[in-house]
């Protein structure tokens, strides 16, 4: 085979590698950047809308937007940050542009995240106010005193969270002894279900003193 062709060929299969090789880089790139956090914009104020479309543009240049959305940071972490990815050749973001990235990062994270914080903490919350509530429905108080407020026959319960820990508190309300109607707590009634013994417990563990 002539050398002219041997090259030819030689550089048809190289670019065929290349393009190849591009082409896994590109679609490696765009699985990574495919984003799992999704914002409800109509939620946002106007400002806050464009002020996204301008974290969007210039922040998903180099990375998807989970990786800036995931971190929750104070507004001097953000500052810090944003200065950080402005100082980067690559950013082309001037310094109108970062205010704006960083007006929206901190709306979003007083907001959304906010939000979510409060979800995640919600389900205990309820559980211990159903147990508050299951607390005074079974007249404990008629015995026990939260905070100097109830009976003095039973043991003030004002730091029992931090006297016992959750599973000393289910063994003594699953271990109530009824022989004795001098020295044992009442039991709950037959129809009290394990839901409502573990929301008891909910709001027992967090009365610490």
């Amino acid at each position: 085979m002539p050398k002219y062709k041997t090259r030819n060929f030689a550089g048809l299969a190289m670019a065929g590698l290349l393009w190849i090789s591009g082409a896994e880089v590109a679609r490696a790139q765009f699985t990574q950047n495919k984003d799992k956090i999704k914002i409800d914009l109509s939620t946002y104020p106007p400002e806050m809308r464009k002020a996204y479309g301008v974290f969007s543009i210039r922040c998903g240049e180099c990375h998807g937007s989970d990786t800036s959305l995931k971190p929750s940071f104070a507004p001097a972490q953000w500052t810090t940050e944003v200065k950080r990815m402005q100082a980067m050749a690559s950013s082309h973001i001037n310094d109108e542009q970062a205010k704006t990235i960083l007006d929206f990062l901190n709306y979003d994270e007083s907001h959304r995240k906010a939000q979510l914080k409060s979800t995640a903490s919600s389900p205990a919350s309820n559980s211990a106010s159903r147990g508050s509530q299951l607390y005074a429905a079974q007249g404990c108080d008629t015995c026990h005193s939260i905070a100097s407020k109830g009976g003095s026959a039973g043991p003030s319960l004002t730091d029992v969270g931090a006297r016992l820990s959750r599973d000393q508190l289910l063994k003594v309300i699953h271990g109530m002894n009824t022989s004795d109607p001098k020295s044992a707590m009442p039991p709950l009634p037959p129809e009290t279900t394990d839901q409502q013994i573990n929301d008891l417990v909910d709001f027992l563990v967090t009365l610490k003193g």
